[in-house]
């Protein structure tokens, strides 16, 4: 007699479930159902292409900081002023001596005033371009390099001024640079100007009284010798400028300019983060959640159909672990099958959208590093998941269960005791997520980390969802015979119901939370983003500060060209007083708030400086000596306060309480770090600081009045833009990464709920057919998919808002500057198509049940 755990029998025993797995493996509704594994598959192979494209490898971030240079130093260490010229040889000197090899001096002023109205600054850039120090950054489109001082070639000339034979005014028309080329920058869409070498030398020193933010900062690039002779040779020059400078600032030390070494090796080794890094939702977290979801959701929807076929296999003879063993292999054959598919599609869907990409960047797309992980994880997870999956139907004691169960049953029989484990375990676990979301929820600090958040809380709605489920089934009402079968159904099969409901909450929890954060961002980056001044309005000020008084120059320059004549006018005071470095020495606030305050002379001007109106209440507050208190404000106070008087940080008197009002103002330049307005002569009576000069708002401006008086000032050699007036800023957009994972996270639960649901009608077509064959008309087939997809679909529809909105909301609560927005027009239209999607499966599956019922053919 043959021992049975012998090799042959065991070889035996495996070619026979290989054998009984090939039969099995050929059921249509078994591959139909791993459609959803293909879904899953092909999303995350494309977003992890898509979200890899956009980010810049550390080659790329070389070749863009560094050029053909392996390593630099200095950016940040020192500002020269217009027309320096000893600065450059004395580093070119110094670099020679500590034996450094094919170096580069190169100069940047970032803010470098164009002759336009309205007036904008562009970077202008000082290097030796014949000798390509950044081949593969600027291609020289027409002319050539600029070689002699007073020479430049433009990038982005679309965007720049007109040029009139070749001349390109600069700083109000002071400057005129001769224009003999056109390059493209490979990383940006901007104007930069490109100078020969001398350029900034040649400059006039009194340049900076007029344009005083004018100045360039050096950058040494090297491409051979020693890093400490680098930081030696600059930190020498910077110490040999700043002793025959008077208005330089001290000096660097060595370990300062250390700090700012940048090395080509470094870069390479540890580039900037990707994309996928910085939006988890995009890629990591779906990678992870999405396989298992998918292939539980393939078992849970083919729970029946694995009991009846291994019933029927235990009762010829098949062992129940050969049965569940074959049962297990086919699913899993199928699902990795599904997954490699939709890992190539995906890869091919995500390389048409890095070719978009490349189109739309402003920079090129990066390389795709590490394609073979993603399908290798994507395969791990599905066979891991299936191996479990087939591990626990291998326990299970095999049973034949009538179509139609009860909704509840005895405690006794609920739950066999390896049950009670699994749901005990499942029950630990799910208290576990509970509190690690929780503690994370206190860390959360970053879009990244509100992501990671959702991951977790993922994980713990996921355990939660068998015990959700026992109870929408106990609660919701029967109230009929339709709605009791779609019920006992259901009951009758928790486990395709759960996978269903688990993968539909993952996709909508995603897709959900990251429109709602999505939003959020957008509608932050809105309110960071405001003109200078209201439309109408013009403000003069110091270029450095708004909050600080113009120069006396630009004043006599503006009354000089006669277009501000007439206007109403007024002192916006800002009520603090400052040292001779500009640092303040006195100021008030709110009691217990930081917010500075405003002070003009009267209500009239308080009515021209916000825009519009006062009201009775508005203005009585302002005249019985109180404040007008911004309505968006911190706590804005009603219907009174005290106010605190400083010196530094510390408090050295508080007032009496005044009155108070709160009054509309939209966001503006001018109310940046301010919270309330109040009359000059009440700050006097208070002993308030009020400093002597102050910002001149002129208000009833046309358009092309206040881009006269640029020109006016631009003529007179001041910076036009310390002539601050009305430009709309630019909307707010968001990160590619950001835009690309929220449409890719909405094309995928819309196409995972259709495919979920068409695979739900064909696993219940049998069952609805026998109603059908015992005389159930097919319009109840219809209501019962419909009230079983309606259940599943709102369940899951709750479960995702707990998923979806609490990591925006601690994000805005926990993250100073943040604004919580939910966008519901959004989310209604996808739960809409969500739904809409619902009821044309369910309505085409009754139809062709019907049509099946005509021609009296069985399913």
């Amino acid at each position: 007699m043959t021992n049975g755990n012998s090799p042959a029998s065991l070889m035996a025993r495996l070619r026979f479930v290989l054998r009984l797995a090939r039969r099995l493996i050929r059921s249509r509704e078994l591959a139909r159902s791993a459609s959803i594994v293909f879904v899953a598959g092909l999303a995350i192979l494309a977003m992890f292409v898509t979200l890899r494209t956009l980010s810049l490898s550390g080659a790329q971030i070389a070749d863009r900081d560094l050029g053909r240079f392996g390593a630099s130093v200095g950016y940040g260490s020192i500002v020269l002023p217009p027309g320096e010229d000893q600065f450059v040889p004395d580093v070119q000197a110094q670099a020679l001596r500590a034996g450094l090899t094919d170096s580069e001096v190169m100069l940047s002023a970032s803010s470098t005033p164009l002759a336009t109205t309205p007036a904008r600054s562009v970077p202008m850039l000082e290097a030796s371009w014949q000798d390509e120090p950044f081949p593969d950054r600027y291609d020289l489109l027409s002319g050539r390099w600029p070689t002699r001082p007073g020479e430049v070639v433009l990038t982005e000339p679309q965007d720049a001024p007109e040029i009139a034979d070749g001349a390109l005014p600069l700083l109000g028309g002071k400057v005129t640079l001769n224009v003999v080329g056109t390059a493209e920058d490979q990383f940006a869409r901007t104007t930069n100007l490109l100078v020969a070498p001398g350029t900034w030398a040649s400059l006039d020193p009194s340049l900076a009284q007029g344009f005083p933010v004018l100045g360039a900062q050096p950058l040494l690039l090297w491409s051979g010798g020693d890093a400490d002779g680098a930081v030696t040779a600059f930190t020498t020059a910077i110490g040999d400028y700043t002793r025959r400078s008077p208005t330089a600032d001290e000096g660097a030390d060595a370990l300062v300019v250390g700090g700012t070494l940048r090395f080509r090796e470094q870069l390479l080794e540890r580039p900037e983060r990707t994309s996928i890094e910085r939006t988890p939702a995009g890629y990591t977290i779906p990678s992870l959640l999405l396989p298992v979801a998918a292939v539980l959701l393939v078992f849970g929807l083919n729970n029946r159909r694995f009991r009846q076929t291994s019933t029927r296999l235990v009762a010829v003879g098949v062992r129940p672990a050969t049965a569940a063993a074959a049962l297990t292999i086919a699913a899993s054959a199928w699902c990795a099958a599904a997954a490699a598919a939709g890992a190539l599609v995906g890869t091919a869907i995500g390389g048409v959208a890095r070719a978009v990409i490349a189109q739309l960047r402003d920079w090129p797309p990066g390389p795709i590093e590490g394609l073979a992980a993603p399908p290798i994880q994507l395969l791990a997870l599905v066979m891991l998941t299936s191996v479990c999956a087939g591990a626990a139907l291998a326990r299970r004691k095999e049973r034949v269960s009538s179509a139609v169960a009860p909704r509840s049953r005895p405690e006794s029989q609920a739950v066999p005791a390896a049950g009670r484990r699994i749901r005990d375990a499942r029950h630990l676990l799910a208290v576990a997520a509970w509190c690690a979301t929780v503690a994370y929820a206190v860390r959360v600090d970053s879009p990244a980390k509100a992501m990671i958040l959702t991951g977790v809380l993922t994980l713990a709605v996921l355990l939660v969802i068998p015990d959700v489920l026992d109870l929408v089934l106990r609660v919701l009402p029967e109230g009929g015979p339709r709605r009791r079968l779609a019920l006992r159904q259901l009951a009758a099969d928790k486990l395709r119901a759960g996978a269903i409901v688990a993968i539909l909450t993952v996709l909508l929890g995603a897709s959900m939370g990251f429109l709602t954060l999505l939003d959020t961002l957008i509608r932050t980056t809105d309110q960071q983003a405001y003109p200078d001044a209201l439309p109408g309005q013009v403000l003069l000020a110091d270029r450095a500060s708004s909050t600080l008084p113009p120069p006396t120059a630009l004043l006599q320059a503006v009354e000089a060209s006669g277009v501000a004549d007439g206007l109403p006018r007024a002192e916006l005071a800002y009520l603090f007083t400052t040292d001779e470095s500009g640092v303040p020495t006195r100021s008030v606030t709110r009691d217990g708030h930081n917010g500075n305050l405003l002070a003009v002379e009267t209500a009239g001007q308080v009515e021209q400086l916000i825009g519009h109106s006062l009201n009775g209440t508005q203005r009585a507050v302002l005249a019985e000596g109180g404040l007008l208190v911004w309505a968006d404000a911190p706590a804005a106070p009603t219907p009174t306060t005290r106010l605190a008087v400083k010196e530094g940080d510390k408090v050295t008197s508080r007032t009496s309480e005044l009155p108070v009002a709160t009054v509309d103002v939209p966001l503006v330049e001018w109310r940046t770090g301010t919270d309330a307005v109040m009359l000059r002569s009440t700050a006097a009576s208070l002993n308030l600081p009020v400093p002597q000069n102050a910002p001149l708002i002129i208000t009833e401006v046309s358009d092309s009045a206040a881009k006269a008086m640029q020109e006016a000032v631009g003529r007179a050699g001041i910076d036009a833009q310390a002539v601050r007036i009305y430009v709309p800023p630019k909307p707010p957009v968001p990160a590619a990464a950001l835009l690309a994972t929220a449409a890719g996270l909405v094309i995928l639960v819309l196409t995972a709920v259709f495919s979920a649901t068409r695979a739900q009608t064909r696993t219940l077509r049998g069952y609805l057919t026998r109603l059908v064959s015992i005389g159930i008309p097919p319009t109840w087939a219809r209501h019962v998919l419909l009230y079983q997809y309606g259940i599943l679909i709102a369940t899951s529809t709750l479960l995702s808002l707990i998923i979806a909105l609490p990591p925006t909301v601690v994000i805005a609560l926990r993250i100073s500057g943040f604004v919580l927005s939910i966008p519901w027009a959004q989310l209604l239209t996808l739960l809409t198509a969500i739904y809409l999607a619902t009821a044309l499966a369910a309505l085409r599956s009754a139809l062709s049940l019907r049509a099946r019922e005509r021609l009296g053919t069985g399913i």
